[in-house]
C-alpha cells in the first residue's frame, strides 16, 4: 500500500472523528482491529465501537492539527505527530499526542495513541476540591523536578 493511501486512510478517519461520526471512523479499521490508549486496550469491532462513541460523545469541537513530523509512514506502518484541542464539559483543553498505526488490507489492524492526560486534567478541572486534588497530584509527579 502506498504511503499516500495510507496518509488518506488515517485523515478519513480523524476527519469522521472530528465529525462525530463513530460509525465512518469505524470504517477504517480490520474487523480484529486493536486500539490501545490512555484508557484501556480496546479489542475487536464491538470495543472500538463503544471506546470511539464514548470519545466523540464526550468532546465536543474536536480538532487534530499536525505537530513536529506530521505523518510519516514506512511500508504498513505509521506514526503521526499531532495536537488535540476540543472541549470537554465546557472546558478547551490542547495536548500533544502520538498516534502508531499498522495497518492490514488498506484498514487499520492496530492503532496505539499516546497523549497526556494530566495535562487535559489539569485544564479542565473545576471546583476548589478537584483543583486541590489535581495540584497535590501534579507535586507528586514534578517532584525533584523544579
Amino acid at each position: 500500500m502506498s504511503e499516500k493511501k495510507i496518509e488518506g486512510i488515517i485523515r478519513g478517519m480523524v476527519e469522521a472523528l472530528v465529525k462525530g461520526d463513530a460509525e465512518k471512523a469505524l470504517s477504517f479499521f480490520t474487523e480484529d482491529a486493536v486500539w490501545v490508549g490512555n484508557e484501556g486496550t480496546f479489542k475487536g469491532k464491538e470495543e472500538l465501537k463503544r471506546y470511539i462513541t464514548w470519545m466523540v460523545q464526550g468532546t465536543q469541537d474536536m480538532k487534530f492539527t499536525d505537530a513536529g513530523i506530521g505523518i510519516m509512514v514506512k511500508g504498513n506502518k505509521a506514526v503521526w505527530e499531532y495536537i488535540l484541542e476540543g472541549t470537554i464539559e465546557g472546558t478547551r483543553f490542547g495536548v500533544p499526542g502520538v498516534c502508531v498505526y499498522e495497518f492490514s488490507d488498506e484498514k487499520i489492524q492496530q492503532h496505539r495513541a499516546f497523549s497526556d492526560r494530566l495535562s487535559i486534567g489539569k485544564q479542565v478541572t473545576k471546583g476548589w476540591f478537584a483543583e486541590k486534588v489535581m495540584r497535590f497530584i501534579l507535586s507528586r509527579s514534578e517532584r525533584g523536578l523544579h
